[in-house]
């Protein structure tokens, strides 16, 4: 497949959503394809499935309070699932494509999701050789150590939104104490390795979303449906 790239730093997650919107009402008319990646501002994300009386959001007006102290957005994603972070040092890549052209099936949003994760995985594997994709409860690539890769998608009008986040080092803000996707007892992980120098650290988030689009490019995936 050819993809369109868009790569954005230092963004808020509403204007992530706006060159979403942006690109799917171009990409319609032309059955195209984009990939946007975002390093985005510290944001605490509520899926679909979020219900604020859980374990995790029992603490909700304390998470509000530190959100707001340290200028930190609490919005409303349009994935599935529940609460869960994005800043600096992880890169929010939004998969803005037909279902079918995708996945060679109309209705085939279990294979867009497995389609994403395997292409995904075959970058992370170069940092976390390790590395391993799950499913069902713990959809997404965990380490030994804890959750590397969240996905979520939502199909609007033949078309896949939203995407994955990959956590590639940590930020001071990282997770503020959050489960990953708010599954219980999960603890966040990072793909870059725990003894690469922190000068080292920029220069090859840089890289990752070459990688990735050469994984969406060229990566032949069998997913079931």
């Amino acid at each position: 497949m050819t993809w369109e790239v868009s790569i954005n730093r230092n963004i808020s997650f509403a204007r992530l959503l706006e060159i979403q919107e942006e690109g799917l009402s171009r990409l319609k008319s032309e059955n195209g394809s984009l990939l946007i990646f975002a390093e985005l501002k510290p944001t605490i994300t509520l899926g679909s499935r979020q219900i604020h009386e859980n374990a995790q959001f029992s603490h909700l007006n304390q998470v509000k309070e530190l959100a707001a102290r340290e200028d930190i957005d609490i919005v409303h994603g349009e994935r599935g699932g529940n609460e869960t972070w994005h800043g600096p040092g992880q890169w929010v890549g939004f998969v803005v494509t037909p279902l079918e052209k995708f996945t060679g099936d109309p209705r085939g949003v279990r294979k867009a999701v497995c389609g994403i994760l395997k292409r995904v995985h075959q970058v992370v594997k170069e940092y976390e050789p390790a590395a391993v994709v799950e499913e069902d409860d713990r959809m997404g690539i965990w380490s030994k150590r804890g959750k590397i890769v969240s996905v979520g998608i939502k199909i609007r009008s033949g078309y896949i939104t939203s995407g994955f986040a990959m956590n590639c080092f940590p930020h001071q803000t990282s997770f503020m104490g959050i489960n990953p996707c708010g599954i219980a007892g999960a603890a966040p992980d990072f793909i870059f390795p725990r003894n690469m120098p922190r000068e080292l650290w920029n220069a090859e988030f840089e890289k990752i979303p070459a990688k990735i689009l050469k994984a969406f490019e060229e990566e032949v995936i069998q997913c079931q449906s």
